[in-house]
């Protein structure tokens, strides 16, 4: 009894202090059109053309807990967990857009550009989604490879992700 005891407070100990992490940082990215400008609201950081990552949200949306409706006000969450209140200025408006920016880790599982630096593109019929008040979400996804257990590949991970509406409601 004595031995098993041992045993097993030794596994509980070895396994307790052995965390799986499955992800890395990305360091960089690049907004595609040089004539869209995103900076933080507390002038924090300004982002155009290639970039530095400035911070890190670490929401780990991915499509089984985020789609549809939930994208659409998946900002609140994201506030919770560091994403930035931004403005966005693009070449289809006059005004700047206003926004929640999250920057997340990659998954080491994941595949694809991805999962390597942050590729932002904010095509203008997202622009045009976004007036009246409406919110519209701009993101990039990888898929996760699959794992030995269970299988992952249609999952989609969001390496950024971008809430804009022409209203500030996001506070």
């Amino acid at each position: 009894m004595k031995y098993i005891l041992a045993f097993l407070t030794a596994l509980i100990l070895f396994t307790g202090c052995a965390g799986t992490t499955y992800t890395k940082s990305i360091t960089h990215g690049n907004i595609e059109n040089s004539n869209i400008v995103i900076r933080a609201i507390d002038d924090s950081f300004k982002l155009k053309g290639e970039f530095k990552t400035p911070f890190t949200s670490e929401v780990h949306y991915h499509s089984m807990n985020i789609n549809g409706n939930k994208m659409i006000h998946g900002y609140v969450k994201a506030l919770q967990y560091d994403a930035k209140h931004v403005r966005v200025k693009v070449p289809y408006l006059e005004n700047e857009l206003y926004g929640v920016l999250v920057f997340d880790n990659a998954d080491t599982r994941g595949s694809g550009v991805g999962t390597e630096s942050y590729k932002i593109i904010i095509p203008k019929p997202y622009v045009d989604a976004a007036k009246n008040g409406k919110i519209s979400v701009v993101y990039e996804y990888y898929h996760i490879k699959d794992d030995s257990f269970v299988d992952l590949s249609e999952v989609k991970k969001y390496p950024w992700i971008l809430w804009i509406s022409d209203k500030d409601i996001f506070r």
